[in-house]
């Protein structure tokens, strides 16, 4: 346990630049570009699905309905979807392996140009958890997080920009939810972040009791102390399970408060949705349309607070791999600047 301790101290220590998960994108621009554009496009398209269901109802309703324009309509749309999220899901896994193949070279390179000191200060479990655990919590930052946020911002702007055109009124109503949620997605990420440091230090902890065992089992064996071995063990175990429960309880809590603003939203479409039919101020399409708005709305907000928890582990494994590859290299000693002179003896 003191060792751990000291291990935390050391890193604790290092001046390091604040983690920049976008700032590492920058390196691979061409390629996250390419996936921005083909995750706007497969959305765009989404988005335009409610519309073509309510101008339906609205036809229908006047007597100008025609099934065969709508299933061309539809067969155009969900094909090119298809085609746009294919693509989208091709290029994205591609970046996400180009980014831990250069991080994980990177941090290799690194370490096979410093000197013993510097493993044993850094440890070989730490070491460990940053060529594994850390490399692939940015990897899936890179392969989920990055087209998911994207994609949820496009859609959440796209569905307001829709709710507030389609009808002011109603439509602010609905947005109105939105800012409470965004508080709660803030607080929650405040308190997370630092428990995923916490976690991956854990990690770090449970790698280095793993490896002691394994390395020092004939020892264990002949000295009979499996006992203080267990104890290190279920100490560490429990460590990472701990942190792990306070992680899973601060995501589960987002859940009722999403579902209770939702409630809230919905209730607000149909009481006053309702009111403007009466009053003849709003079609059913329009009503229909924006029960489908909402529901597309609430979905990437649930993204979001789903890829909040990559996010935080994302950016509190990047910092533990810029301790290794920001960690100075120690200069060289000795060289002489003359030629040696004098003879050798034996």
């Amino acid at each position: 346990m003191q060792q751990r301790k000291k291990q935390k101290g050391q890193n604790n220590d290092m001046s390091l630049p604040a983690p920049s998960l976008f700032g590492l994108l920058r390196r691979y621009a061409g390629i996250i570009s390419m996936l921005i554009v083909l995750t706007i496009i497969a959305n765009a398209l989404s988005i335009s699905v409610p519309k073509i269901i309510a101008g339906a109802i609205d036809t229908y309703t006047s007597g100008n309905f025609f099934i065969t324009h709508l299933i061309v309509e539809f067969s155009i749309i969900a094909f090119l979807i298809f085609v746009f999220t294919y693509l989208q899901n091709i290029v994205q896994v591609l970046a996400s392996e180009r980014v831990a193949r250069d991080m994980r070279n990177d941090i290799a390179a690194k370490i096979s140009v410093q000197p013993y000191s510097y493993i044993e200060s850094a440890t070989p479990a730490m070491l460990l958890t940053n060529l594994t655990s850390d490399v692939d919590a940015v990897k899936t930052f890179v392969s989920m997080a990055v087209s998911s946020i994207i994609s949820s911002i496009f859609l959440i702007i796209g569905i307001s920009v829709l709710l507030l055109v389609t009808d002011w009124k109603l439509g602010l109503a609905v947005l109105s939810v939105v800012p409470f949620i965004g508080v709660t997605f803030f607080f929650v990420l405040t308190k997370v972040r630092k428990l995923f440091v916490k976690s991956q230090e854990a990690i770090d902890w449970l790698n280095k009791v793993i490896s002691e065992s394994i390395l020092g089992a004939a020892l264990i064996r002949l000295l009979n102390s499996k006992k203080p071995e267990y104890k290190k063990f279920h100490a560490a175990n429990t460590e990472a399970k701990r942190v792990s429960l306070q992680i899973l309880g601060l995501f589960a809590s987002l859940v009722p408060v999403i579902t209770f603003f939702t409630n809230i939203a919905t209730l607000a479409i149909v009481l006053l949705g309702g009111h403007f039919i009466i009053q003849g101020t709003m079609s059913l399409g329009n009503f229909t349309a924006f029960n489908s708005y909402l529901a597309i709305l609430i979905f990437p907000i649930l993204i979001i607070g789903f890829m909040s928890n990559v996010i935080a582990q994302a950016q509190a494994s990047y910092g533990r791999i810029l301790q290794v590859l920001n960690a100075p290299i120690e200069k060289k000693t000795g060289g002489l600047t003359v030629a040696l002179k004098g003879d050798i003896e034996v």
